[in-house]
């Protein structure tokens, strides 16, 4: 609730000032905090510099979604076979396979306990308990979200215990939700997709966010996010990670190349460009405890790759 009434007091303060009235207390002081976090943040990676880099195996050239073990290994899924990679970093190759469905379109992979979650891209979580026992348990959850959906990433927040599901279209028959990137929440315990979002980015974040950095010329170096023609939120998300130490959410977009941070009450403190020579199609998103990041894209004629960055 607290998330919505700061977005609430922030959508007042843009509008107050659009209209050049005097900013009620409450609003100033939204508008003061807002400032002050983004003047006290810092992202930790430096995104053109890759610490190490990793040319994945044929299997993986589509990889399609990323995600930390419990033991710190990598687990990745591709876009049409249904099973989980295990990657060794260190012998750069793949070391276990688990297999949990029939071949589909899988978009993402996050790990919670001994437990490991799979998206489709239907709204199909697939829940492979005690994944790495050599006997796990498979069950499929159906929720809310389907097809028309596109579900592109997930990701596991450990500070509320649930799994976060990012679409890339609209959410259920609505079409409420097509002008904004929209994070859903799965709760493990009920099995179940809430039907709000949790978190949210529309171009009005964006602009606002870029208005309190003091990006010059933010139309130039953000077309997409000006541009007359837009009518829907004009890059699509493509992973979702939380950074465990810090509790901010990491979202990825293909189009575009984007990556978008959300502080967990929910207000948009970063955007980065992702190069394309480093990063021709990012597909996957997954933080260590120690903070180092990975990005997983995927090849066309060359292998996919995932970059490590270490915090600065």
């Amino acid at each position: 609730m607290k998330q919505y009434l700061t977005y609430y007091l922030l959508i007042s303060v843009l509008l107050a000032t659009a209209c050049k009235k005097k900013l009620t207390a409450e609003q100033q002081a939204a508008k003061d905090a807002y400032a002050l976090l983004l003047e006290e943040y810092q992202f930790p990676y430096k995104l053109d510099a890759p610490d190490k880099s990793y040319a994945l195996p044929n299997i993986l050239r589509e990889i399609s979604g990323l995600g930390i073990t419990p033991t710190g290994e990598l687990g990745c899924v591709q876009d049409e076979r249904g099973i989980i990679f295990i990657y060794d970093t260190e012998e750069q190759e793949i070391n276990r396979r688990i297999a949990f469905a029939k071949d589909a379109d899988y978009e993402g992979v996050t790990f919670a306990g001994e437990d490991a979650f799979v998206l489709r891209n239907n709204g199909n979580i697939y829940r492979v308990s005690t994944f790495d026992t050599g006997k796990p348990d498979k069950e499929k959850y159906r929720s809310l979200l389907n097809k028309k959906n596109n579900t592109k990433g997930i990701g596991y927040e450990p500070a509320q215990d649930r799994i976060l599901v990012v679409c890339k279209d609209g959410y259920g028959a609505s079409d409420d939700y097509r002008e904004q990137l929209a994070v859903f929440a799965y709760a493990i315990d009920s099995n179940t997709v809430s039907d709000s979002v949790i978190y949210s980015v529309n171009l009005e974040d964006i602009k606002r966010y870029l208005t309190f950095i003091g990006l010059e010329k933010p139309a130039e170096k953000y077309p997409e996010f000006y541009s007359k023609l837009v009518q829907t939120f004009p890059v699509y998300p493509s992973a979702i990670a939380v950074h465990p130490q810090s509790g901010n959410i990491y979202i990825s977009s293909t189009v575009g190349r984007l990556l978008f941070v959300l502080h967990p009450n929910g207000q948009l403190i970063h955007i980065a460009r992702l190069q394309e020579r480093l990063f021709l199609q990012p597909e996957g998103i997954a933080i260590k405890k120690d903070g180092t990041l990975f990005i997983a894209s995927e090849g066309k004629t060359q292998p996919g790759t995932i970059r490590e960055f270490k915090m600065k």
